[in-house]
Protein backbone atom coordinates (compact mmCIF):
# COMPACT_ATOMS: atom_id res chain seq x y z
CA UNK A 1 0.00 0.00 0.00
CA UNK A 2 1.54 3.30 -1.16
CA UNK A 3 0.80 5.26 2.02
CA UNK A 4 2.69 2.68 4.13
CA UNK A 5 5.78 3.14 1.97
CA UNK A 6 5.56 6.90 2.40
CA UNK A 7 5.00 6.85 6.16
CA UNK A 8 7.78 4.28 6.63
CA UNK A 9 10.20 6.68 4.94
CA UNK A 10 9.57 9.35 7.59
CA UNK A 11 11.78 9.76 10.65
CA UNK A 12 10.58 8.83 14.13
CA UNK A 13 10.23 12.52 15.02
CA UNK A 14 8.09 13.18 11.94
CA UNK A 15 5.87 10.19 12.65
CA UNK A 16 5.46 11.08 16.30
CA UNK A 17 4.48 14.58 15.22
CA UNK A 18 1.71 13.00 13.12
CA UNK A 19 0.69 10.72 15.97
CA UNK A 20 -0.18 13.76 18.07
CA UNK A 21 -3.44 13.81 16.11
CA UNK A 22 -6.07 11.26 17.18
CA UNK A 23 -7.68 11.01 13.73
CA UNK A 24 -4.32 10.17 12.17
CA UNK A 25 -3.78 7.40 14.74
CA UNK A 26 -7.24 6.00 14.07
CA UNK A 27 -6.80 6.22 10.27
CA UNK A 28 -3.52 4.30 10.38
CA UNK A 29 -5.03 1.69 12.70
CA UNK A 30 -7.85 0.86 10.30
CA UNK A 31 -5.47 0.79 7.33
CA UNK A 32 -3.23 -1.86 8.92
CA UNK A 33 -3.62 -5.59 8.17
CA UNK A 34 -5.66 -7.61 10.74
CA UNK A 35 -2.68 -9.16 12.56
CA UNK A 36 -1.01 -5.76 13.07
CA UNK A 37 -4.28 -4.30 14.41
CA UNK A 38 -4.55 -7.25 16.80
CA UNK A 39 -1.07 -6.59 18.21
CA UNK A 40 -1.81 -2.90 18.81
CA UNK A 41 -5.00 -3.71 20.71
CA UNK A 42 -3.18 -6.45 22.65
CA UNK A 43 -0.52 -3.97 23.83
CA UNK A 44 -2.82 -0.98 24.23
CA UNK A 45 -3.24 -1.19 28.02
CA UNK A 46 0.31 -2.39 28.74
CA UNK A 47 2.66 0.36 29.90
CA UNK A 48 5.82 -1.69 30.26
CA UNK A 49 8.16 -3.38 27.73
CA UNK A 50 7.30 -6.91 26.58
CA UNK A 51 10.15 -9.40 25.92
CA UNK A 52 10.32 -10.36 22.26
CA UNK A 53 10.36 -14.00 23.35
CA UNK A 54 6.90 -13.45 24.88
CA UNK A 55 5.63 -11.81 21.69
CA UNK A 56 6.49 -14.99 19.77
CA UNK A 57 3.88 -16.79 21.84
CA UNK A 58 1.17 -14.66 20.22
CA UNK A 59 1.20 -16.86 17.14
CA UNK A 60 1.52 -20.49 16.09
CA UNK A 61 4.51 -21.87 14.21
CA UNK A 62 2.40 -22.11 11.03
CA UNK A 63 1.62 -18.36 11.16
CA UNK A 64 5.13 -17.17 12.03
CA UNK A 65 5.61 -15.42 8.67
CA UNK A 66 2.41 -13.40 9.12
CA UNK A 67 3.57 -12.58 12.67
CA UNK A 68 6.94 -11.28 11.43
CA UNK A 69 5.33 -9.22 8.64
CA UNK A 70 2.90 -7.60 11.09
CA UNK A 71 5.69 -6.67 13.51
CA UNK A 72 7.88 -5.35 10.68
CA UNK A 73 5.10 -3.05 9.49
CA UNK A 74 4.59 -1.75 13.03
CA UNK A 75 8.35 -1.26 13.48
CA UNK A 76 8.56 0.61 10.15
CA UNK A 77 5.76 2.94 11.24
CA UNK A 78 7.42 3.42 14.66
CA UNK A 79 4.16 2.32 16.30
CA UNK A 80 6.11 -0.41 18.10
CA UNK A 81 9.54 0.53 19.42
CA UNK A 82 12.37 -1.92 20.02
CA UNK A 83 14.35 -1.73 23.27
CA UNK A 84 17.69 -3.43 22.72
CA UNK A 85 19.34 -5.18 25.64
CA UNK A 86 23.11 -5.40 25.88
CA UNK A 87 23.03 -8.01 28.64
CA UNK A 88 23.04 -11.64 27.59
CA UNK A 89 20.71 -12.56 30.43
CA UNK A 90 18.04 -10.06 29.32
CA UNK A 91 16.30 -10.33 25.95
CA UNK A 92 15.28 -7.44 23.71
CA UNK A 93 11.82 -6.04 24.39
CA UNK A 94 9.10 -4.11 22.58
CA UNK A 95 6.45 -1.59 23.56
CA UNK A 96 3.92 0.68 21.89
CA UNK A 97 5.13 4.14 21.00
CA UNK A 98 3.84 6.17 24.02
CA UNK A 99 2.59 9.03 21.83
CA UNK A 100 0.66 6.71 19.52
CA UNK A 101 -0.58 4.66 22.48
CA UNK A 102 -1.91 7.69 24.33
CA UNK A 103 -3.74 9.19 21.34
CA UNK A 104 -5.23 5.95 20.00
CA UNK A 105 -6.57 5.30 23.52
CA UNK A 106 -8.26 8.70 23.58
CA UNK A 107 -9.60 8.17 20.08
CA UNK A 108 -11.13 4.78 20.85
CA UNK A 109 -12.54 6.02 24.17
CA UNK A 110 -14.53 8.80 22.48
CA UNK A 111 -16.30 7.23 19.50
CA UNK A 112 -18.84 10.09 19.25
CA UNK A 113 -16.39 12.83 18.36
CA UNK A 114 -16.97 14.58 15.02
CA UNK A 115 -14.33 15.71 12.56
CA UNK A 116 -15.96 18.79 11.03
CA UNK A 117 -19.24 20.64 11.49
CA UNK A 118 -21.95 19.42 9.12
CA UNK A 119 -24.18 21.70 7.10
CA UNK A 120 -27.91 21.64 7.73
CA UNK A 121 -29.64 19.37 5.22
CA UNK A 122 -30.83 21.15 2.11
CA UNK A 123 -32.64 20.20 -1.08
CA UNK A 124 -29.71 21.58 -3.07
CA UNK A 125 -27.31 18.97 -1.71
CA UNK A 126 -25.94 16.59 -4.38
CA UNK A 127 -27.13 12.98 -4.30
CA UNK A 128 -24.72 10.12 -3.67
CA UNK A 129 -25.17 9.11 -7.31
CA UNK A 130 -24.18 12.62 -8.42
CA UNK A 131 -21.10 12.55 -6.17
CA UNK A 132 -20.08 9.17 -7.61
CA UNK A 133 -20.52 10.43 -11.16
CA UNK A 134 -18.49 13.57 -10.40
CA UNK A 135 -15.59 11.71 -8.77
CA UNK A 136 -15.43 9.15 -11.57
CA UNK A 137 -15.50 11.87 -14.23
CA UNK A 138 -12.79 13.95 -12.54
CA UNK A 139 -10.45 11.01 -11.97
CA UNK A 140 -10.91 9.83 -15.55
CA UNK A 141 -9.82 13.30 -16.67
CA UNK A 142 -6.60 12.93 -14.69
CA UNK A 143 -5.87 9.60 -16.38
CA UNK A 144 -6.97 10.92 -19.75
CA UNK A 145 -4.11 13.42 -19.59
CA UNK A 146 -1.72 10.46 -19.55
CA UNK A 147 -3.08 8.80 -22.66
CA UNK A 148 -3.95 11.77 -24.89
CA UNK A 149 -1.13 14.12 -25.80
CA UNK A 150 -3.60 16.63 -27.24
CA UNK A 151 -5.38 17.07 -23.91
CA UNK A 152 -4.00 19.89 -21.76
CA UNK A 153 -4.14 19.23 -18.01
CA UNK A 154 -4.45 21.90 -15.36
CA UNK A 155 -1.12 23.35 -14.14
CA UNK A 156 -1.38 21.37 -10.88
CA UNK A 157 -2.08 18.02 -12.54
CA UNK A 158 0.58 18.66 -15.19
CA UNK A 159 3.20 19.40 -12.51
CA UNK A 160 2.30 16.31 -10.47
CA UNK A 161 2.40 13.97 -13.48
CA UNK A 162 5.80 15.35 -14.50
CA UNK A 163 7.24 15.19 -10.98
CA UNK A 164 6.00 11.60 -10.57
CA UNK A 165 7.76 10.69 -13.86
CA UNK A 166 4.41 9.59 -15.34
CA UNK A 167 4.75 12.01 -18.26
CA UNK A 168 7.62 13.74 -20.03
CA UNK A 169 7.88 16.85 -22.23
CA UNK A 170 7.53 16.00 -25.92
CA UNK A 171 7.51 18.73 -28.58
CA UNK A 172 5.58 21.21 -26.49
CA UNK A 173 3.13 18.69 -25.04
CA UNK A 174 3.26 15.84 -22.52
CA UNK A 175 3.60 12.18 -23.45
CA UNK A 176 3.26 9.10 -21.27
CA UNK A 177 6.34 7.34 -19.89
CA UNK A 178 6.91 3.69 -19.06
CA UNK A 179 6.15 4.52 -15.41
CA UNK A 180 2.96 6.23 -16.53
CA UNK A 181 1.77 3.11 -18.32
CA UNK A 182 2.49 1.01 -15.21
CA UNK A 183 0.51 3.58 -13.23
CA UNK A 184 -2.55 2.97 -15.43
CA UNK A 185 -2.52 -0.73 -14.52
CA UNK A 186 -2.77 -0.01 -10.80
CA UNK A 187 -5.97 0.27 -8.77
CA UNK A 188 -7.44 3.70 -8.16
CA UNK A 189 -6.48 3.66 -4.47
CA UNK A 190 -2.77 3.29 -5.32
CA UNK A 191 -3.03 5.82 -8.16
CA UNK A 192 -4.55 8.46 -5.87
CA UNK A 193 -1.95 7.99 -3.13
CA UNK A 194 0.86 8.12 -5.71
CA UNK A 195 -0.16 11.62 -6.80
CA UNK A 196 -1.09 12.77 -3.30
CA UNK A 197 2.36 11.82 -2.00
CA UNK A 198 3.99 13.83 -4.80
CA UNK A 199 1.66 16.69 -3.85
CA UNK A 200 2.71 16.41 -0.19
CA UNK A 201 6.41 16.33 -1.06
CA UNK A 202 6.03 19.58 -3.01
CA UNK A 203 5.26 21.35 0.27
CA UNK A 204 7.36 22.34 3.28
CA UNK A 205 7.67 19.83 6.18
CA UNK A 206 5.29 21.92 8.32
CA UNK A 207 2.65 22.08 5.59
CA UNK A 208 3.18 18.42 4.76
CA UNK A 209 2.23 17.34 8.26
CA UNK A 210 -0.91 19.53 8.33
CA UNK A 211 -1.99 18.39 4.87
CA UNK A 212 -1.53 14.71 5.66
CA UNK A 213 -3.48 15.06 8.91
CA UNK A 214 -6.27 16.81 7.01
CA UNK A 215 -6.41 14.00 4.43
CA UNK A 216 -6.76 11.42 7.18
CA UNK A 217 -9.57 13.43 8.77
CA UNK A 218 -11.44 13.68 5.47
CA UNK A 219 -11.50 9.89 5.20
CA UNK A 220 -13.76 9.75 8.28
CA UNK A 221 -16.48 11.95 6.79
CA UNK A 222 -19.87 10.62 5.73
CA UNK A 223 -20.81 10.22 2.08
CA UNK A 224 -23.67 12.50 1.08
CA UNK A 225 -23.18 14.94 3.97
CA UNK A 226 -22.11 18.56 3.50
CA UNK A 227 -19.47 20.13 5.76
CA UNK A 228 -18.96 23.84 6.45
CA UNK A 229 -15.94 25.44 4.77
CA UNK A 230 -15.93 28.29 7.30
CA UNK A 231 -14.55 25.99 10.02
CA UNK A 232 -11.41 25.21 8.02
CA UNK A 233 -8.12 27.10 8.13
CA UNK A 234 -6.57 28.71 5.04
CA UNK A 235 -4.29 25.75 4.29
CA UNK A 236 -7.21 23.30 4.45
CA UNK A 237 -9.31 25.52 2.18
CA UNK A 238 -6.43 25.62 -0.32
CA UNK A 239 -6.19 21.83 -0.25
CA UNK A 240 -9.95 21.52 -0.88
CA UNK A 241 -9.59 23.41 -4.17
CA UNK A 242 -6.83 21.03 -5.27
CA UNK A 243 -8.64 17.87 -4.14
CA UNK A 244 -11.61 18.95 -6.23
CA UNK A 245 -9.46 18.48 -9.35
CA UNK A 246 -8.89 14.83 -8.37
CA UNK A 247 -12.59 14.18 -7.77
CA UNK A 248 -12.01 13.64 -4.05
CA UNK A 249 -14.08 16.64 -2.96
CA UNK A 250 -17.20 18.15 -4.53
CA UNK A 251 -18.02 21.85 -4.32
CA UNK A 252 -20.57 23.67 -6.45
CA UNK A 253 -18.13 26.57 -6.80
CA UNK A 254 -14.97 27.84 -5.15
CA UNK A 255 -17.13 30.19 -3.08
CA UNK A 256 -19.43 27.44 -1.78
CA UNK A 257 -20.20 27.45 1.95
CA UNK A 258 -20.06 23.64 2.09
CA UNK A 259 -18.00 20.81 0.63
CA UNK A 260 -18.98 17.19 0.07
CA UNK A 261 -16.54 14.26 0.33
CA UNK A 262 -16.78 11.69 -2.46
CA UNK A 263 -16.39 7.95 -2.18
CA UNK A 264 -12.76 8.22 -3.32
CA UNK A 265 -11.60 10.30 -0.33
CA UNK A 266 -13.65 8.27 2.15
CA UNK A 267 -12.08 5.02 0.93
CA UNK A 268 -8.59 6.51 1.15
CA UNK A 269 -7.66 4.76 4.40
CA UNK A 270 -10.01 1.79 4.38
CA UNK A 271 -7.69 -0.32 2.24
CA UNK A 272 -10.48 -0.92 -0.28
CA UNK A 273 -9.68 -0.47 -3.94
CA UNK A 274 -12.01 0.84 -6.57
CA UNK A 275 -11.90 -0.03 -10.22
CA UNK A 276 -11.93 2.99 -12.46
CA UNK A 277 -13.72 1.12 -15.20
CA UNK A 278 -16.81 0.25 -13.23
CA UNK A 279 -19.79 2.41 -12.35
CA UNK A 280 -18.79 3.33 -8.81
CA UNK A 281 -22.35 3.86 -7.66
CA UNK A 282 -24.15 0.86 -9.13
CA UNK A 283 -21.51 -1.73 -9.90
CA UNK A 284 -18.94 -1.49 -7.10
CA UNK A 285 -19.39 -5.17 -6.17
CA UNK A 286 -18.40 -6.39 -9.63
CA UNK A 287 -15.16 -8.36 -9.63
CA UNK A 288 -12.13 -7.40 -11.68
CA UNK A 289 -12.67 -10.36 -13.97
CA UNK A 290 -16.16 -9.15 -14.91
CA UNK A 291 -14.86 -5.71 -15.81
CA UNK A 292 -12.66 -6.89 -18.70
CA UNK A 293 -13.53 -5.49 -22.08
CA UNK A 294 -10.77 -6.55 -24.52
CA UNK A 295 -10.88 -9.46 -26.97
CA UNK A 296 -7.68 -9.91 -28.99
CA UNK A 297 -7.64 -12.41 -31.86
CA UNK A 298 -4.74 -14.31 -33.41
CA UNK A 299 -5.02 -12.08 -36.52
CA UNK A 300 -4.01 -9.12 -34.27
CA UNK A 301 -7.51 -7.62 -34.45
CA UNK A 302 -8.66 -6.15 -31.16
CA UNK A 303 -12.26 -5.62 -30.07
CA UNK A 304 -12.93 -3.30 -27.12
CA UNK A 305 -16.45 -3.61 -25.74
CA UNK A 306 -16.63 -0.18 -24.16
CA UNK A 307 -18.07 3.27 -24.64
CA UNK A 308 -15.37 4.91 -22.50
CA UNK A 309 -13.26 7.47 -24.35
CA UNK A 310 -10.55 6.97 -21.74
CA UNK A 311 -10.26 3.23 -22.37
CA UNK A 312 -10.14 3.76 -26.11
CA UNK A 313 -7.52 6.47 -25.67
CA UNK A 314 -5.38 4.06 -23.62
CA UNK A 315 -5.67 1.38 -26.29
CA UNK A 316 -4.65 3.86 -28.99
CA UNK A 317 -1.23 4.06 -27.30
CA UNK A 318 -0.36 0.68 -28.85
CA UNK A 319 -3.28 -0.15 -31.18
CA UNK A 320 -4.17 1.34 -34.57
CA UNK A 321 -7.85 2.15 -34.06
CA UNK A 322 -9.99 1.43 -37.13
CA UNK A 323 -13.55 2.40 -36.22
CA UNK A 324 -15.80 3.02 -33.26
CA UNK A 325 -19.44 2.09 -32.62
CA UNK A 326 -21.58 3.17 -29.63
CA UNK A 327 -20.38 0.28 -27.40
CA UNK A 328 -17.56 -1.20 -29.45
CA UNK A 329 -14.20 -0.01 -30.78
CA UNK A 330 -12.17 -2.07 -33.25
CA UNK A 331 -8.47 -1.78 -33.92
CA UNK A 332 -5.45 -3.78 -35.00
CA UNK A 333 -2.02 -4.27 -33.46
CA UNK A 334 0.67 -3.51 -36.02
CA UNK A 335 4.43 -3.23 -36.05
CA UNK A 336 4.12 0.55 -36.32
CA UNK A 337 1.60 0.88 -33.49
CA UNK A 338 3.85 -1.16 -31.19
CA UNK A 339 6.89 0.82 -32.33
CA UNK A 340 5.11 4.06 -31.39
CA UNK A 341 4.40 2.66 -27.92
CA UNK A 342 8.03 1.57 -27.52
CA UNK A 343 9.24 5.06 -28.46
CA UNK A 344 7.13 6.42 -25.60
CA UNK A 345 8.94 4.06 -23.21
CA UNK A 346 6.16 1.47 -22.94
CA UNK A 347 7.56 -2.08 -22.89
CA UNK A 348 6.27 -5.24 -24.55
CA UNK A 349 5.64 -6.83 -21.15
CA UNK A 350 3.55 -3.84 -20.08
CA UNK A 351 1.40 -4.06 -23.23
CA UNK A 352 0.87 -7.80 -22.74
CA UNK A 353 0.01 -7.27 -19.06
CA UNK A 354 -2.44 -4.49 -19.96
CA UNK A 355 -4.33 -6.72 -22.39
CA UNK A 356 -4.29 -9.62 -19.92
CA UNK A 357 -5.41 -7.36 -17.06
CA UNK A 358 -8.39 -6.02 -19.06
CA UNK A 359 -9.31 -9.17 -21.00
CA UNK A 360 -13.01 -9.84 -21.59
CA UNK A 361 -14.48 -12.63 -19.40
CA UNK A 362 -15.00 -14.79 -22.52
CA UNK A 363 -11.30 -14.56 -23.37
CA UNK A 364 -10.33 -15.34 -19.77
CA UNK A 365 -12.69 -18.33 -19.60
CA UNK A 366 -11.21 -19.71 -22.83
CA UNK A 367 -7.79 -19.65 -21.21
CA UNK A 368 -6.37 -17.16 -23.73
CA UNK A 369 -6.67 -13.58 -22.49
CA UNK A 370 -3.98 -12.81 -25.06
CA UNK A 371 -3.04 -15.24 -27.88
CA UNK A 372 0.50 -16.62 -27.54
CA UNK A 373 1.32 -15.78 -31.15
CA UNK A 374 0.45 -12.11 -30.59
CA UNK A 375 2.37 -11.90 -27.31
CA UNK A 376 5.46 -13.42 -28.94
CA UNK A 377 5.25 -11.07 -31.92
CA UNK A 378 5.01 -8.01 -29.68
CA UNK A 379 8.19 -9.17 -27.91
CA UNK A 380 9.90 -9.73 -31.28
CA UNK A 381 9.02 -6.20 -32.38
CA UNK A 382 10.54 -4.91 -29.16
CA UNK A 383 13.66 -7.03 -29.74
CA UNK A 384 14.06 -5.46 -33.20
CA UNK A 385 14.31 -2.06 -31.62
CA UNK A 386 16.66 -3.23 -28.87
CA UNK A 387 19.27 -4.81 -31.14
CA UNK A 388 21.47 -1.76 -30.76
CA UNK A 389 22.45 -0.80 -27.25
CA UNK A 390 23.91 2.50 -26.07
CA UNK A 391 26.61 2.81 -23.43
CA UNK A 392 28.13 6.05 -22.20
CA UNK A 393 31.83 5.79 -22.96
CA UNK A 394 35.16 7.64 -23.21
CA UNK A 395 37.62 7.48 -26.14
CA UNK A 396 41.43 7.59 -25.76
CA UNK A 397 43.54 8.01 -28.92
CA UNK A 398 46.67 10.01 -28.11
CA UNK A 399 48.88 7.55 -26.27
CA UNK A 400 52.54 8.73 -26.08
CA UNK A 401 53.99 5.24 -26.68
CA UNK A 402 52.95 1.75 -27.72
CA UNK A 403 53.86 0.44 -24.24
CA UNK A 404 51.55 2.98 -22.66
CA UNK A 405 48.71 1.97 -25.02
CA UNK A 406 49.18 -1.79 -24.44
CA UNK A 407 49.41 -1.42 -20.65
CA UNK A 408 46.30 0.75 -20.54
CA UNK A 409 44.29 -1.69 -22.68
CA UNK A 410 45.32 -4.54 -20.38
CA UNK A 411 44.37 -2.49 -17.29
CA UNK A 412 40.96 -1.63 -18.79
CA UNK A 413 40.27 -5.31 -19.55
CA UNK A 414 41.28 -6.44 -16.07
CA UNK A 415 39.05 -3.82 -14.41
CA UNK A 416 36.02 -4.47 -16.70
CA UNK A 417 36.19 -0.97 -18.21
CA UNK A 418 37.06 -2.19 -21.71
CA UNK A 419 34.64 -1.74 -24.64
CA UNK A 420 36.74 -1.54 -27.82
CA UNK A 421 40.32 -1.01 -29.01
CA UNK A 422 42.14 -0.63 -32.34
CA UNK A 423 45.86 -1.46 -32.26
CA UNK A 424 46.64 0.12 -35.66
CA UNK A 425 45.79 3.65 -34.56
CA UNK A 426 46.12 3.12 -30.78
CA UNK A 427 42.46 3.85 -30.02
CA UNK A 428 40.81 2.67 -26.81
CA UNK A 429 37.16 3.04 -25.75
CA UNK A 430 36.15 2.38 -22.14
CA UNK A 431 32.91 2.74 -20.23
CA UNK A 432 32.13 5.90 -18.27
CA UNK A 433 33.13 4.34 -14.94
CA UNK A 434 36.64 3.71 -16.21
CA UNK A 435 37.49 7.30 -17.11
CA UNK A 436 38.95 8.47 -13.78
CA UNK A 437 40.76 5.20 -12.89
CA UNK A 438 42.42 5.07 -16.34
CA UNK A 439 43.53 8.70 -16.16
CA UNK A 440 45.06 7.95 -12.76
CA UNK A 441 46.72 4.77 -14.12
CA UNK A 442 48.33 6.62 -17.06
CA UNK A 443 49.47 9.55 -14.90
CA UNK A 444 50.99 7.25 -12.27
CA UNK A 445 52.80 4.90 -14.68
CA UNK A 446 53.61 7.04 -17.72
CA UNK A 447 53.32 10.51 -16.17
Amino acid sequence: MKIFEYLSSLSQNELEDLYQDQWTCKAILRTLPPRAKQYILKMLMIDYPIPISSAKEWTSSTSMQTHKEALKKLFDLKIILLNRSYQQSVSDSIRLNPIYQDNIKKSLADMNQTVFTTQKETNKAPTIEALDAFSKSQWEKVLYFLSDEQTKPSPLISELLLTADLTKPDNGSLSITSEGFKFLLKDVYTQIWTLLIVYLNNNTPEKKKDLLTFLFKLSFLQLGKGYLVSNLNDLQKELLMDLKQFGLIYMVSNQSVAFYPTRLIISLTTGKTLSLFQNIAAEREISQKEQGYIILETNYRLYAYTSSSLQISLLSLFVKMLYRLPNLAVGIITRESIRTALIHGITADQIIEFVRHNAHPNAVNNGHPIPDVVAEQIKLWEAERNRIGYTKSVLYNSFPTTDCYNATVKFAQEQDFYIYSNDSNKTLIVNENGNDPIRTFIRRNFG
